[in-house]
């Protein structure tokens, strides 16, 4: 990797608590990645969005790129957080194996992690940096996984939410959202021999749903939802679905609100129960206060997984840094050597003038090369960051003179 190397803006569940949901505003995968794409500086994007994580993956991580996308959070959260290189892929890799996450373990995390991939990639957006660094992730998850297990818990948002509702023989369950987080709860029903109705803006993803797991077909009305006893909401829809006005006149008397913004008003009715993700989150987290065998070993897995792949990335980043500033340097050397051949009518002293600007330039340098190959992850230090962008531009005023003269 190159110039910044991979940063990650992020809004999650993990540094928040059930605060993450009442703090993250509604927008759209597509008005993100088009914001994205007004920077120009910015080469290699990811966006992971599911219903308890928010976060960009770009490179190059700069400060430029950094502000530029703040500006993009700062209207849509009260709270963020930027972390700096291979933090960020150590995040990913905790992501991917489930660390980071309401349920620990959740196994639906690696295909999210994987249609983001995919989004990004039919954007024209996930190139050598990204691509590296996904494709190990996955690899790091799987790996938890299978020699780790997942225990005997529930593996997943959907079916731990299901968990926390009763639902009594013979009362009438509509889902209303046919997206990734509709699909499963529509999966774990059908699994549980419950039957259900799925309504959905897009009758023909409603279509889907009901052929795959033998679900009614309901209308996107709010007067078609009151006839049922039960209520799923799973939508990313901007403005809450239903309020307590809705709710008067209705059969519903319990409500799942698994929409982030929230579905469902809530203030709701006496005699109507609403679990949303809130009230979710804090029920796994008094589950999860108990020691979990698979976080423990999972995450020894991902450190030891983590320590052999930054490992090769950083010789490689060394290398490749250190030959920029050995580069750079010789620029310097070659253009002081071109003044003292002017100056001096005797060209047999140019091999001791080289020779000292060159042991001049090992002495000044010195302490920076030493730095950066003892240094764990020379991408997480702005300090490095910044004398990298100086090398760039430099870089760059050499070319133009060069340029300059041949024209």
């Amino acid at each position: 990797m190159e110039k910044g190397g991979i940063f990650l803006i992020r809004v999650t569940y993990g540094d928040l608590g059930s605060l993450y949901f009442s703090t993250i505003k509604d927008f759209q995968l597509e008005e993100v990645y088009d914001y994205i794409r007004k920077n120009e500086r910015i080469e290699e994007a990811l966006v992971l969005w599911t219903c308890n994580r928010f976060e960009i993956y770009f490179y190059p991580g700069d400060r430029e790129t950094v502000e530029f996308l703040e500006d993009f959070i700062r209207d849509r959260s009260m709270k963020h957080s930027v972390v700096h290189g291979l933090d960020a892929i150590k995040h990913l890799f905790l992501v991917t194996a489930g660390l980071d996450s309401m349920v620990i373990g959740e196994s639906e995390i690696l295909a999210q992690v994987r249609e983001a991939w995919n989004v990004s990639r039919r954007r024209g957006l996930s190139g050598t940096n990204l691509n590296e660094v996904l494709k190990k992730s996955l690899e790091v998850g799987r790996k938890a996984r299978r020699e780790n297990g997942n225990g005997q818990r529930a593996k997943s948002v959907a079916g731990e939410a299901l968990d926390q509702i009763n639902i009594i023989p013979g009362q009438t369950v509509l889902v209303i959202g046919a997206g990734d987080l509709g699909t499963q709860i529509a999966s774990f029903l059908s699994r549980r021999g419950i039957h259900f109705s799925v309504s959905n803006r897009s009758l023909e993803r409603a279509k889907e749903i009901s052929k795959a797991f033998g679900a009614e077909v309901e209308k996107f009305e709010k007067t078609k939802w009151k006839s049922y006893d039960v209520v799923i909401t799973a939508t990313k829809a901007s403005e809450p679905l239903l309020g307590k006005g809705d709710l008067l006149n209705s059969k519903i008397k319990t409500i799942l609100d698994l929409g982030v913004p929230a579905n469902v008003r809530s203030e709701v009715p006496k005699g109507v129960s609403l679990v949303n993700m809130e009230t979710l989150s804090r029920k796994i987290t008094r589950k999860d206060d108990v020691k979990n065998d698979y976080a423990t070993k999972s995450l020894k897995t991902v450190n030891n997984e983590f320590e052999k792949f930054s490992r090769k990335l950083m010789n490689v980043e060394r290398e490749e840094f250190l030959k920029k500033i050995f580069d750079y340097s010789n620029e310097v050397i070659e253009e002081e050597m071109k003044y003292f051949d002017k100056k001096t009518v005797d060209g047999g002293n140019s091999a001791q003038i080289r020779k000292g600007l060159e042991s001049t330039r090992n002495k000044l340098l010195g302490f920076v090369i030493n730095g950066i190959k003892n240094a764990k992850d020379i991408r997480s230090s702005e300090t490095v960051t910044n004398m990298e962008m100086i090398l760039n531009e430099n870089f760059s005023r050499y070319e133009a003179k060069k340029v300059k003269k041949i024209a």
